[in-house]
């Protein structure tokens, strides 16, 4: 394969942008950050301004100005993070201070529960609309405030329905009452029963905390504001880098922001909504009904259970969702084209925030419609190894979906990026930010692995900062002016980052089976969540693309298949949905008509998001669509041969990955436990000669086979590249060593220990013996140690040898191996295992082993508590297999 004879010589481009934090650093310090990363393998580099005092003001330019500078005597490219505050939409306070009508903006709703009949009752609606004053000092110190001009907002409507329960309505007796205002009174004559007064507003307040004062994405010259006011100034300085040192800018997680927290399901969650000005009018004509009857039905926005009720919050987050698309974030990307630069960047998408509102932006695929690339992040122990069964607790009060963040996340990302054309099959992940000073190269390495196997492609490492050390701000950082004991192996984790990127880029995913993506039906109605249906085929090594439902709309079907940006699917499976929008099913009957095999899970959709009649295209999904359940998704697929790795038994814990490039095949296969090494045996369907390629040593070797299966042995974490050589073998191939004759256990040997680095407690006691390999870290005077153990012992080799390796069951991290003085290599994970069959010597060997571990004990940050502390040094079996 081209590629991998192109990376055994050293030529891949670059896929890595790490953010550089600066806070105003002398030149010196900037020059040698940027040369550090250089120095790691990386080509590029991501300037943050967050913490830099004076953004867009004189230092700020003398500071980048000479960043691009350094970055250009290493042939290095930048990117910008495109604000001064997280996240971006802060335009630098400009719209707050100077544009603060372009601020978001909400629809919000009062309640006043009232009960008739009573006539001509008087209803203060006065403060629906202010803010509650502080009225109560009764066990307090505070002073009674009464705010009384403190409006909040303008009243759009004002209706009254007949309550049914407690904080439910009969939805088909709301009345509008608003003629009945007069001044601050709502004069209304009360009918009989127990009734509630809902008024409507729309209101600059009650947003999410963190971003009040933000510009409101709905609305295109707001979005103008951050342009104007970051990008063009950026423009007016270095536009003649723009496209060539300068590749193009980074967005942090804009939002809509109406209330904090991944949660905020329209129709679940009482909530401000997105809002705009003049959006009664737009939204009603959206609809295509009167502005009047729209008054009325706001309500249903946030109460009621009716298909009336959900068919509004389909059509008011389908209308939303695509004012965010057009008037932020393609807004932004086409800016960004005729500049000649690329815009990328990532939304929240934690804990299925990516279909909903708060921290969301409503829907993942149209968020970065205007992005040259699909973008992700993960960060704060988000993603942490065998952590994928549901919930676990960590830094956030409802801590984290392990399910959504294994299953689904990085799959959204890169189905993206195969799917829409402007992307270009690029999938850029933001890693490692926020786990804290334990989180070394084991995990990053894991973290980087889980990504790949999935498709993702570019990542931004998070981060290198210059401020001086220890900066407490989210750790760990990669150099962290020369303390970070681990930062000699970041340019092995670096170099092998990019050299997988490189493989799978440029080419094809391959893959038969697309699920639906159900955001719309979360809209309208009952929706199993995506991860429901991944996991099962992720868990079953089946090859998948998540598509939305607009991409269905417009995909073409031909021979038993359906397209998308010339990717072929031969079945697509929609989980669970209540309702699916009316398009969608219309396309979906046709599919199924003309042999597309059309899966539902559990059940057909009981109709149209939009309670349109879709009755026809149901009847001809029931005659041609077939409906399983979750339990026999598997087995029905593999009837249908889909790509999938088609293994002797379950791997559960196994990942496959298949790409192509010029019309061969290149697999990633890698074993996601942190737990336990497996062996799988797989069967031989491939066309060519079946090689595996080590982007760490660079070498090509075979692969074991047995009867008609190949063999795989791989370590916890480890992960494989298997290539199919169709071309004639020009290849240098390694022969699959046989088993060892001889093995020998060197648990038991004499070894001699130094240490070098921070935290021992009786550092005078090293060199120290220990008749045995002894246990480390726990408990012990290196319990608070960060830095380099060194292990020491002789072996003695009686007979000539054909092969030899030295393998360590674990250790805690980075390995590097010397025999006789000479160094053999480093490892930064799993597996630790050596060929030192061109070392060892007839006679008498010295093995040194040098392990370094992470600053997380030396430091005990407040993020390190949600890692696990391995034991110090060398952990577990330590053997030398001889092959006589």
């Amino acid at each position: 394969m081209k590629k991998i004879n192109e990376i055994i010589n050293n030529e891949y481009d670059n896929h890595i942008m790490p953010f550089l934090w600066m806070h105003g650093e002398d030149e010196a310090i900037t020059r040698e950050y940027i040369t550090k990363i250089y120095e790691s393998g990386i080509k590029s580099v991501c300037i943050e301004s967050r913490p830099h005092d004076e953004f867009l003001e004189e230092k700020w330019w003398t500071d980048v100005s000479i960043i691009l500078d350094e970055c250009e005597k290493h042939d290095m490219t930048v990117w910008i993070l495109d604000d001064k505050h997280f996240p971006t939409g802060y335009a630098a306070g400009k719209v707050a201070t100077e544009y603060p009508h372009f601020k978001k903006l909400f629809l919000d709703f009062y309640q006043l529960d009232v009960v008739g009949p009573k006539n001509n009752i008087g209803t203060l609606i006065r403060w629906t609309t202010q803010n509650r004053p502080n009225f109560m000092s009764v066990g307090t110190e505070e002073e009674i405030v009464l705010q009384e001009n403190s409006s909040k907002g303008k009243i759009l409507s004002i209706v009254a329905a007949p309550k049914t329960d407690h904080n439910q309505i009969d939805e088909k007796e709301i009345i509008d009452v608003t003629k009945y205002l007069k001044n601050d009174m709502l004069y209304w004559n009360i009918p009989e029963g127990h009734w509630s007064i809902f008024v409507c507003f729309e209101t600059t307040e009650g947003g999410e905390a963190a971003t009040e004062g933000y510009l409101n994405p709905l609305v295109p010259e707001a979005t103008d504001i951050l342009i104007n006011t970051i990008y063009e100034s950026h423009y007016d300085k270095y536009g003649d880098k723009f496209g060539s040192t300068i590749e193009g800018f980074f967005s942090d997680e804009p939002r809509f922001g109406n209330i904090k927290g991944p949660n905020a399901v329209i129709g679940e969650q009482d909530m401000p909504l997105p809002w705009r000005p003049e959006m009664l009018t737009d939204f009603a004509q959206y609809l295509q009904i009167e502005k009047k009857e729209l008054s009325k039905k706001l309500l249903l926005l946030r109460k009621g259970t009716s298909t009336e009720a959900k068919s509004l919050r389909f059509s008011y987050m389908n209308y939303v969702t695509n004012l965010y698309k057009e008037n932020f974030t393609k807004r932004i990307g086409k800016w960004c084209e005729n500049h000649g630069v690329k815009y990328i960047g990532h939304v929240i998408e934690d804990n299925n925030a990516h279909s909903r509102l708060g921290y969301g932006a409503g829907h993942f695929f149209k968020s970065m419609a205007g992005q040259d690339m699909a973008g992700i992040d993960i960060v704060l122990h988000q993603l942490l190894p065998d952590q994928n069964q549901g919930y676990f607790q960590s830094m956030t009060a409802n801590g984290w979906d392990g399910e959504f963040f294994h299953f689904a996340l990085a799959k959204l990302g890169s189905s993206l990026a195969y799917l829409d054309p402007k992307k270009q099959g690029r999938t850029m992940c933001e890693v490692f930010g926020a786990y804290g000073w334990a989180e070394g190269t084991k995990l990053m390495k894991w973290i980087a692995d889980h990504m790949l196997v999935r498709g993702v492609n570019y990542f931004v490492p998070h981060a290198f900062t210059m401020k001086k050390f220890p900066d407490p701000d989210c750790p760990p950082h990669f150099y962290a002016h020369g303390e970070n004991p681990q930062f000699f192996g970041f340019s092995q984790l670096m170099n092998y980052m990019n050299k997988l990127s490189y493989i799978f880029s440029g080419g094809r995913h391959c893959a038969d089976v697309a699920v639906l993506y159900t955001a719309e039906a979360e809209w309208s109605g009952e929706a199993m969540l995506i991860q429901k249906a991944t996991k099962i085929l992720t868990e079953n090594q089946v090859e998948f693309d998540i598509v939305s439902c607009e991409m269905i709309e417009d995909s073409q079907y031909h021979e038993n298949c359906f397209s998308i940006n010339q990717a072929d699917f031969k079945v697509l499976v929609i989980p669970y949905s209540e309702y699916l929008p009316q398009k969608t099913i219309e396309k979906l009957a046709l599919l199924a008509a003309h042999g597309v095999s059309v899966l539902f899970i559990d059940s057909l959709p009981a109709g149209s998001c939009e309670q349109a009649s879709v009755i026809n295209e149901l009847k001809e999904l029931a005659i041609h669509a077939e409906i399983t359940s979750l339990s026999n998704l598997v087995k029905c697929l593999a009837e249908k041969d889909v790509d999938q790795l088609r293994t002797m038994e379950q791997y559960s814990n196994i990942r496959y990955f298949h790409y192509e490039q010029e019309q061969q095949s290149v697999y990633m296969i890698f074993n996601e436990s942190m737990l336990s090494d497996t062996v799988i045996y797989f069967e031989d369907r491939f066309d060519g000669q079946l090689l595996l390629f080590d982007p760490i040593t660079n070498k090509i070797k075979n692969i074991k086979r047995s009867a008609n299966n190949f063999v795989l042995e791989l370590s916890r974490g480890e992960a494989v590249i298997l290539f199919e050589a169709i071309e004639e073998n020009n290849y240098c191939i390694e022969e699959v060593s046989p088993l060892a004759t001889t093995c020998y256990s060197l648990n038991d040997n004499e070894w001699i220990l130094s240490i070098e680095g921070k935290g021992a407690r009786n550092k005078g006691l090293y060199p120290k013996t220990f008749q045995s390999l002894p246990l480390l870290g726990v408990g012990d005077d290196l319990e608070d140690f960060s830095g380099k153990i060194t292990y020491e012992t002789t072996i003695k080799v009686t007979d000539p040898i054909k092969g030899a390796h030295l393998s360590i069951e674990n250790a805690n991290e980075i390995v590097s191996l010397y025999i006789n003085g000479e160094k053999i290599a480093t490892r930064i994970s799993y597996p630790y295992t050596f060929d030192v069959t061109d070392s060892l010597i007839t006679g008498e060997n010295t093995i040194q082993i040098e392990v370094t571990n992470s600053l997380g004990r030396y430091m005990k940050d407040f993020l390190s508590q949600y890692l696990d502390f391995e034991p110090l040094g060398l952990i577990g079996e330590i053997k030398l297999e001889l092959e006589g």
